[in-house]
């Protein structure tokens, strides 16, 4: 057998042996982001826009693939929303899980806790995870929602959910503006 038709027997044995519903796994400094497919990921890239503030600090990122610019959108979001909380969580280590919808999203939240919701995006506070929501992603969402996971990984005791969120909302704001 020469290479050509090993190469092509190995692409058809990896294709059989990967589940249909196979995620996708990339890896940053802060984020672990799990997707189905490379659509997703290129419709979640092109709505996650930094503007032009945040987008400055992409210029020092080695970008070369979309995978590289969505996990460097990330990383710049998180970097910026602890220092607009001024809260540098140890250790600090999240799942980002992109979904297609907003049913997505809410099937999820019923499978996870049982109870019916229409979020767009949410914060597992047991899992550590964000679930959001690609056709509704904008900027402001994911900075929410990296906000709670900033604020639960730097407290050790859990604080009130009404201060949980009311940092959340401080943390998009500032991130937005």
């Amino acid at each position: 057998m020469n290479r050509r038709t090993i190469s092509i027997l190995l692409f058809f044995l990896l294709v059989l042996l990967i589940p249909p519903g196979a995620q996708a796994e990339l890896q940053s400094r802060y984020v672990t982001l799990r997707y189905s497919n490379q659509q997703l990921l290129r419709d979640f890239n092109d709505e996650l826009v930094l503007g032009r503030k945040l987008g400055y600090y992409l210029k020092n990122k080695q970008i070369v693939t979309v995978q590289d610019e969505v996990l460097a959108k990330l990383d710049v979001i998180i970097e910026k929303a602890e220092v607009v909380l001024d809260m540098f969580p140890a250790n600090f280590r999240i799942t980002v899980v992109l979904l297609p919808d907003r049913r997505a999203v809410g099937a999820m939240y019923k499978t996870k806790y049982g109870k019916t919701a229409n979020h767009i995006a949410y914060y597992s506070l047991k899992e550590k995870t964000i679930y959001i929501s690609v056709d509704d992603t904008k900027l402001r969402v994911i900075a929410h929602e990296i906000g709670h996971s900033i604020v639960d990984h730097y407290f050790q005791v859990r604080p009130p959910y009404n201060i949980h969120e009311l940092l959340a909302q401080f943390t998009e704001k500032h991130i937005v503006d």
